[in-house]
């Protein structure tokens, strides 16, 4: 399935090598598809650029770990546990940085921030980054259980989106978890992935982050910040945004959004296509009583259709229905 609906302590080269069997469990007490998703992948190119190891976009230059994001920043606030994938002893803590306003993130020297390491034996290390000030729940030298709650997900250190950057090292060299061997390109050959089975953690080229209809307009910062921001329209002249955040839009892919009149008939739509790929996709149409020819809403039930292609095929296809005019309140 395409689509679902919702900085290193160690620096080495990336090389092919067989790694002892280790079981990992998640590293974040969340939901894949439903409260978090996984934004970034190690990347899998050795020289310049990036790329993640199914050949996508998820993944930026020399990114040596997984992250684990939440869906919005206002979700940190809901305590987002990072969690032991596997036992072992603690040999690094970090509790004092600061969570940042996330666009002052990326000067931050400390770029892993808040912080636990984790020695699980054999040369195994894993290493948990962005943790809330003040969060840890274990001090170094703890011997730590597979599942033991280590913090929580907060902004600390260079990031500028709520996320958990989990890595998992041997012997100082970087393991992609998902194809059990270090990074050596996206087409190299794959290992057994490193997670536990039973959680059926597996490669997601593209995700649904939010969508829906907003007399306020959709900016970046906003559907970052908060999707609750994004009330319903409302009033008999007001425009109304269609919109749609996207994690991992191919180059093949395009958006088409369409409105429709209380009497079924469409009379706004705009199609949009990307033209490269991309981690993160926001996009919008206003529509305004204008469109419709008319100086106030007529009063009905509208309809608002977001539908996702790939090289003309569609694979995604959402209607959201809501009422106008709604009185200000």
């Amino acid at each position: 399935m395409r689509y679902v609906i919702p900085a290193a302590a160690f620096f080495a080269v990336a090389v092919c090598m067989k790694v002892e069997a280790i079981e990992l469990g998640m590293p974040l007490d969340c939901v894949i598809g439903q409260t978090c998703m996984v934004q970034n992948y190690v990347d899998a190119d050795p020289g310049e650029g990036a790329k993640d190891f199914e050949c996508g976009p998820l993944a930026y230059d020399n990114h040596q770990g997984t992250d684990f994001r939440l869906l919005s920043r206002s979700e940190i606030s809901k305590g987002f546990e990072a969690i032991a994938t596997a036992p072992g002893r603690i040999i690094s803590t970090i509790d004092n940085q600061p969570d940042h306003h996330f666009r002052d993130a990326q000067d931050d020297p400390f770029g892993c921030g808040n912080a636990v390491m984790i020695d699980h034996g054999d040369g195994w290390v894993s290493q948990y980054c962005h943790l809330a000030k003040g969060s840890l729940k274990v001090s170094r030298t703890q011997m730590v259980k597979k599942g033991q709650p280590l913090g929580y997900v907060g902004s600390s250190g260079g990031t500028d989106f709520p996320h958990l950057h989990y890595a998992i090292r041997r012997f100082g060299a970087v393991i992609n978890p998902f194809t059990g061997v270090s990074p050596t390109g996206c087409e190299a050959a794959k290992a057994k992935p490193l997670w536990d089975p039973a959680l059926e953690l597996e490669y997601v080229p593209s995700a649904v982050f939010g969508y829906g209809v907003s007399g306020v307009f959709p900016s970046l910062e906003i559907v970052k910040n908060d999707h609750g921001q994004l009330t319903p329209p409302k009033g008999k002249i007001d425009p109304f945004y269609i919109w749609l955040h996207v994690l991992g839009i191919r180059e093949s892919d395009s958006v088409r959004m369409i409105a429709f009149g209380p009497d079924g008939k469409p009379f706004a739509s705009e199609l949009f296509k990307p033209g490269e790929n991309k981690t993160i996709y926001l996009v919008n149409i206003g529509v305004a009583p204008e469109d419709l020819d008319v100086e106030e809403w007529p009063e009905g039930e509208y309809t608002a259709r977001i539908t996702i292609y790939d090289q003309g095929e569609e694979i995604l296809s959402e209607d959201i229905k809501f009422s106008l005019p709604q009185a200000k309140t």
